[in-house]
């Protein structure tokens, strides 16, 4: 499964990808990658519950130049890591990627997506605005380490 936009190919994202596709988050502004989630274990446990909804973009020598993650709880979906390297933005691989996830979702029952922006990460909530989603006035976010 895989499309050609702007010389980009898009398939479902593989353990094998996790190197390239960490190396993109550490080098993408407003990526928080401190949770112990992010590791290789955390990944590719994501990819394994959810495997139809975990994409990647390479480029023509197969090297990973964007990312989306999709997971869901059975009610409502998520997007995780929406990234794309800085030289292929704005070539619409990103919303391909966001588009497909959105599509298996739909299949799956699915009718509401969130995303978590980093509040200091301007840009990220900016291009979301952009992209008609809505912030949340009615709702305070809290994690705890286990």
């Amino acid at each position: 499964m895989s499309d050609q936009p702007n010389n980009a190919r898009i398939h479902r994202m593989l353990p094998e990808d996790y190197e390239e596709a960490y190396a993109l988050w550490q080098r993408t502004p407003g990526m928080h990658l401190h949770s112990l989630n992010n590791t290789y274990g955390g990944i590719t446990l994501l990819i394994s519950k959810n495997p139809e909804s975990c994409f990647v973009a390479v480029d023509d020598e197969g090297h990973v130049i964007a990312t989306a993650l999709g997971a869901t709880d059975g009610r409502k979906g998520y997007l995780y890591h929406v990234a794309v390297d800085e030289q292929w933005r704005s070539q619409g691989i990103g919303t391909r990627l966001i588009q497909r996830i959105m599509d298996v979702f739909k299949a799956f029952g699915i009718v509401k997506i969130g995303i978590l922006v980093v509040a200091d990460n301007a840009a990220g909530q900016e291009f979301w605005k952009k992209q008609g989603w809505n912030t949340r006035p009615d709702v305070v976010y809290f994690d705890h380490d286990l």
